[in-house]
């Protein structure tokens, strides 16, 4: 489902393990792999491969410098294009009935969901559930019906009903990947929104409202902090902020104006990384960092630092230490009792190291043994504490004190909510991300949490927004209803049934949309990748998982069959790429030739993904790591691919042999697509995502590969592009997923402009075509799918 996790660890050795194929979709409750899928990204953008691939930062795949200046590329986009990108106080469309009929017209881009679901599917398990995209931070306004949900790479959304509807409020900050939102507690008018995911993010900065998030200033930025963690606002002085980053801890004595880096003495040379910082009543606060966060051996000595006279000076706490090493760290302190101060522990495997707590403020703590302690309520999944991470604490991690009972914690991990009520003498889970075990379903991966005046507890993971009012008998998942922020990899479309949709969502799975609503059923588990419709039978379906597992469905989604017969390396994770790729070759008139490829070969399938037979490799080099493909449509013996090292092989014979091109000039490597022109497949395109503003990102051959020209004129420079995609009726139209949203050229490449009004700047994923040309989807990393009809 959501999160879809998989206790037998399906991917836990990720890297260099060759696993089984399984057999049968019943026995394959699958989940995401937030290990494999941070080496992935790593690879996508850095073409960090092999070894390298072990060293993928935490903070993301991008630079400071790669940050900041997709900012400024955002400030322009903004200025350029400002009558086309929405307001910031505009509704996505539908707010008030996800399952009405959605109708795209004209230019304009509509969101079309999923906002809704009817059910979550995973293996044998359904569940009448709705989801949405990975929450960082969660705020109900005390007093009021006004609450604050931010989202990974959805950017903040506002409800001013108590969650009947969202509104979203920040679609062109130019990144909609949140890292923290806080609100000052003086003056709930004021936000702080820290951009860039910490795992996973593309932003960078701190960015302020003084009103609710109508309008913000300009980034401001913390040192070399790449992702900011946590903000706290002392009470009773709204000019004194600190905020935890990745490079530190941080303090503002002019309301986030400025800030300087706090000075702590860890006793490693490299900037601490900080996670969480919690207010310990007046002007003391406690904060959890990891003192080396770059060691090889993954135990990044987490410490624990407090201070009494709001950040000016830091104590390190006593008390919390491990015999098997330390890293991230979660702090939670009690409203009701602020010298009651819990710390959430995770070791170098990944797993619970202990809860540790201190009753005098967090100046020193007590190991409470956790780890080793039994569930009262244990299960075959998790019989005790120990389990509460399943290796993934580096990623997932939830702590919150009751506001008016200090023994009252809960605690988040990987696939369960778990909870003390006696101060961490015993514990007890609280949910299952299956809803198994007579347990109430919660998405899995907990990285959020509040409470609201009347103590309900809202919860947020990578499945979106969960509540309970009555201590975790039971949650709602209805504020997820109408919010459409999941991270979208790919969609598929059919001119057989022009509502047909079918995406592949980060962590989400496999969603199918329902007629030409905005409900989308989760009809696979895990992470959901590329997805095809067939071109003229909409009930056909592809989708797949990790390592070119690819599924096949007749029905319209609603049951699958395994669809990966002949592929050698189909769930081998040392020899199949992360994220599986397929492609379809529009010049098949019955629809049923599809590619798709391993590490080092390309596969072809004529009936629709039946079976797959694998092309020939001659003249491509050994190592090489294939990164897309595409067939001409004028001529199904040409297929063309791209690979590491900015290269692009090209094929006349069906892929007998295959000749490499002429090179790409100014290519910074991380090659993402290519297209052929749809009647001459002497003309061909290509994309990167390559990490580098002096790079050039697009590229057009018309001598069948022998040379390159940059086309840019017009996209915005620098800026990674996912996708090109030539229009099937006008050869001289192309579209170009960008990570700013969907840009056009309607002169074959040689100047381009924004496309269409009201998406906001949002990275675009993929882009669907209809056969007619009469409609253009995209999918989008943190903001569902679009449509509209030139």
């Amino acid at each position: 489902m959501a999160s879809q996790k998989n206790w037998h660890r399906l991917l836990a050795a990720a890297i260099a393990v060759t696993l089984a194929p399984v057999t049968s979709l019943a026995e394959d409750h699958d989940r995401d792999d937030a290990n494999a899928r941070r080496e992935f990204r790593e690879q996508w953008y850095n073409e960090a491969y092999g070894k390298a691939a072990k060293k993928a930062k935490k903070s993301g795949p991008w630079s400071i410098e790669f940050r900041k200046f997709m900012n400024d590329a955002a400030r322009k986009e903004r200025e350029r294009y400002a009558s086309q990108l929405p307001g910031t106080s505009t509704a996505i469309a539908p707010v008030t009935d996800p399952t009405a009929s959605i109708a795209a017209t004209g230019t304009t881009w509509v969101n079309i969901g999923p906002t809704k679901a009817d059910y979550l599917e995973n293996g044998s398990y359904k569940l009448t559930k709705t989801d949405a995209g990975r929450v960082r931070n969660i705020i109900p306004v005390p007093g009021t019906t006004t609450l604050y949900a931010a989202f990974a790479g959805g950017g903040v959304w506002k409800s001013t009903n108590s969650g009947t509807t969202w509104t979203p409020i920040t679609e062109t900050l130019g990144s909609l990947s949140v890292g923290a939102l806080e609100m000052d507690p003086n003056n709930s008018n004021t936000l702080y929104l820290g951009l860039g995911d910490p795992f996973d993010g593309t932003g960078i900065g701190l960015v302020k409202s003084t009103d609710g998030g109508a309008t913000w200033m300009n980034p401001v930025y913390l040192g070399s902090a790449t992702a900011i963690t946590d903000i706290q606002v002392v009470p009773g002085n709204s000019n004194i902020v600190l905020a935890t980053t990745n490079a530190g801890i941080f303090r503002s004595l002019d309301a986030g104006a400025t800030w300087s880096q706090v000075s702590l003495s860890t006793g490693y040379t490299e900037n601490p990384s900080g996670w969480s910082i919690a207010h310990a009543g007046g002007t003391k606060f406690v904060a959890t960092l990891e003192a080396q966060p770059s060691a090889a051996s993954g135990n990044t000595q987490g410490q624990v630092w407090v201070t009494a006279d709001a950040g000016a000076t830091w104590t390190r706490a006593t008390g919390v230490t491990a015999t098997a090493g330390l890293e991230r760290m979660t702090v939670a302190t009690a409203p009701s009792s602020p010298t009651t101060v819990y710390v959430l522990a995770s070791n170098p495997s990944g797993d619970l190291a202990d809860i540790f707590k201190s009753t005098n403020g967090g100046t020193s703590f007590t190991a409470l043994g956790a780890a080793a302690k039994r569930y009262s309520n244990g299960n075959t999944e998790a019989r005790t504490v120990s389990g509460l991470f399943n290796t993934q604490g580096w990623y997932d991690q939830l702590l919150i004190v009751h506001p008016t009972n200090p023994n009252l914690v809960y605690f988040g991990g990987a696939l369960h909510l778990a909870k003390t009520t006696d101060g961490g003498s015993t514990f007890a889970q609280v949910s299952n991300w299956l809803g198994q075990f007579s347990l109430p379903y919660v998405h899995a991966d907990f990285h959020a949490a509040a409470f609201d005046s009347s103590g309900k507890l809202y919860v947020g993971n990578d499945g979106g927004l969960f509540v309970t009012a009555d201590g975790g008998a039971t949650f709602s998942d209805a504020l997820n209803v109408g919010i459409a922020s999941h991270l979208i990899y790919d969609i598929g479309s059919s001119g057989g049934d022009r509502n047909a949709v079918i995406a592949g969502l980060q962590d989400n799975g496999t969603r199918v949309r329902v007629g030409s609503t905005s409900v989308y059923n989760q009809e696979l588990g895990g992470d959901g990748f590329d997805c095809e419709v067939h071109s003229t039978n909409g009930k056909l379906m592809l989708g797949t998982l990790y390592y070119a597992r690819i599924y096949k469905s007749t029905d319209g989604g609603l049951n699958w069959a395994a669809a990966s017969t002949g592929i050698t390396e189909s769930n081998n994770s040392s020899s199949a790429p992360f994220n599986t790729v397929l492609a379809k070759w529009d010049g098949d008139p019955t629809g049923n030739t599809v590619f798709t490829y391993s590490n080092t070969k390309v596969y072809k399938s004529t009936n629709f993904a039946g079976t797959w037979s694998a092309l020939g490799v001659t003249g491509l080099p050994s190592g090489i790591f294939i990164r897309g493909v595409a067939a001409a449509k004028s001529n199904g013996s040409i297929i063309g691919i791209v690979a590491s090292g900015g290269r692009v092989f090209l094929t006349n014979n069906n892929g007998t042999s295959w000749t490499q091109t002429g090179a790409l000039p100014n290519n910074g490597l991380s090659t993402s697509s290519i297209a052929f022109d749809p009647t001459n497949p002497n003309t061909l395109y290509v994309t990167s995502v390559a990490p580098d503003a002096t790079k050039a990102h697009t590229w057009k051959s018309t001598d069948f590969g022998a040379t390159f020209t940059a086309i840019e004129n017009g996209l915005p420079a620098g800026v990674p592009v996912n996708q090109i995609s030539v229009d099937p009726g006008s050869s001289t139209t192309l579209y170009a997923a960008t990570h700013l949203g969907v840009y056009r050229s309607t002169d074959a490449g040689a100047s381009w402009t924004r496309f269409g009004t009201g998406m906001p700047l949002v990275n675009v994923t993929d882009i669907e075509i209809l056969p007619d040309s009469s409609l253009v989807r995209a999918a989008t990393f943190g903001r569902s799918v679009w449509e509209l009809t030139p």
